[in-house]
């Protein structure tokens, strides 16, 4: 009985976790890999997106992340995605123009220095734009474990701003 409760406790755990991932809503993928440079772009329409995108993405991204244990750091000045305390992924300073806020990616568990993280609001339309990202990992491995986590989480995201905004 005992094994019974923990296993019905660990489904809720996961299902709980997992539960905003697969909420996708009607959102366009594209992934390119040149080499070992990963371009990918997810959009979807939303009527009223809200001007700082990149900080709700990265408190959004926390809650996410519960199963995998990670926590997000934001500040203008440079934000990151942790394990424990340990930096997966860091990022500069926040760049905003007038439709656009850019992060560039730096150096972590899972990132080399170099590509962009960005934020469009165009056209009733919002868009999550990786550019240039070269990640640490072996290309066979990224393209199986953090490439469709990355993914899963910005459409998961986008979803919940298109829902959110309306």
């Amino acid at each position: 009985m005992p094994w019974l409760i923990a296993g019905s406790v660990a489904l809720l755990w996961l299902a709980w976790t997992f539960g905003p991932w697969l909420r996708r809503g009607a959102s366009t993928n594209h992934t390119e890999i040149h080499g070992e440079v990963v371009t990918s772009i997810q959009e979807i329409e939303c009527a009223h997106p809200p001007e700082r995108i990149a900080q709700i993405y990265l408190r959004r991204v926390a809650r996410l992340g519960g199963f995998l244990l990670w926590q997000t750091w934001f500040s203008e000045s440079g934000s990151s995605v942790r394990f424990f305390l340990l930096p997966l992924i860091r990022f500069g300073a926040l760049r905003r123009e007038a439709d656009r806020e850019t992060l560039t990616i730096g150096n972590g568990l899972f990132s080399r220095h170099g590509g962009t993280l960005a934020f469009v609001r165009k056209g009733g339309h919002v868009r999550i734009e990786l550019r240039g990202f070269k990640p640490r990992l072996v290309m066979l491995i990224y393209r199986w474990i953090q490439l469709p986590v990355h993914i899963t989480t910005c459409r998961s995201f986008l979803a919940w701003l298109s829902r959110r905004s309306r």
